[in-house]
C-alpha cells in the first residue's frame, strides 16, 4: 500500500484551479467543502489543491498547522478514493477556527465518499 503524496498528485497550475472554479460543483462536510471536476479526457487519476481562507484563519502559523493536517488526513486515506476518470479537487476550510486532526479527518472521509459515488454516478449516466 502506497501512501505517497508526490508532485504528481498536487493541483498548482492557475489556470487548471480557474477552470475548476468556473466548471466545477462542490460540496461541504464541516470543516471543509470540496470542489470538483471531472475531466474524462484524462486517466483515472487525481490532483488535489489545499486553501485555508485568511479571512478565517488570521495567523499564518495556524493557515499552515490547517493544511498540514487536511494534506494528512487526504494522504492517509487516499486508497479509497476511485476516480472514473481524471479528477481535479480543492479542499477549502471553512471553520472559524482550528480543529484537531480527527475532526478533519472525519470530513475528509466523508468527502472522499462522497466523491466515490459522484463518479461512480458519472459512469453509469
Amino acid at each position: 500500500m502506497d501512501l505517497k503524496f508526490g508532485q504528481d498528485r498536487k493541483l498548482k497550475s492557475r489556470k487548471r484551479i480557474e477552470n475548476l472554479f468556473a466548471e466545477g460543483s462542490r460540496f461541504s462536510k464541516f470543516p471543509v467543502t470540496a470542489v470538483y471536476f471531472f475531466d474524462r479526457q484524462k486517466p483515472e487519476s487525481y490532483k488535489i489543491a489545499v486553501s485555508v481562507p485568511k479571512k478565517k484563519i488570521r495567523k499564518a502559523v495556524d493557515r499552515n498547522l490547517i493544511k498540514r493536517r487536511i494534506r494528512e488526513a487526504f494522504r492517509l486515506n487516499q486508497q479509497n478514493l476511485k476516480p472514473c476518470c481524471g479528477l481535479e479537487v480543492m479542499f477549502i476550510f471553512t471553520a472559524n477556527e482550528p480543529l484537531s486532526f480527527a475532526v478533519i479527518e472525519k470530513s475528509i472521509l466523508s468527502l472522499i465518499d462522497s466523491l466515490n459515488s459522484v463518479s461512480a454516478d458519472d459512469i453509469s449516466a
